[in-house]
């Protein structure tokens, strides 16, 4: 197997592609596949538009974006992992991250 691209994609992003090729999973991408039907929190499409909406106007990187979706953080504290390597951002952007994912996160 080889690698043709990479790029930062989510669970649920994992969780569709894999799902869409089930009949023919070797016993690893059948492990991740149980892995990311656990994990994943959100529905495909929710996390796409979540990711869009942190990468908007340059909010976050995309694989930040990717990160905190995965994730969902609840605080400002456990938001300020992910940015750890980022570039300084205000508490304003802050708290807009947070209002991002309190739309998305499941209630």
């Amino acid at each position: 197997m080889s690698v043709l691209e990479k790029k930062d994609i989510t669970l649920a992003e994992v969780k569709r592609i894999l799902e869409a090729k089930e009949e023919n999973l070797d016993p690893l991408q059948r492990r991740v596949l149980d892995y990311v039907s656990k994990f994943s929190k959100l529905e495909y499409d929710n996390s796409i538009k979540m990711v869009e909406e942190l990468t908007q106007d340059n909010m976050l990187e995309k694989s930040v974006a990717v990160q905190i979706v995965n994730c969902l953080p609840s605080t400002l504290e456990e938001l300020r992992v992910f940015l750890g390597r980022q570039k300084i951002i205000s508490e304003e952007d802050l708290n807009k991250i947070m209002k991002i994912v309190a739309k998305y996160a499941p209630k």
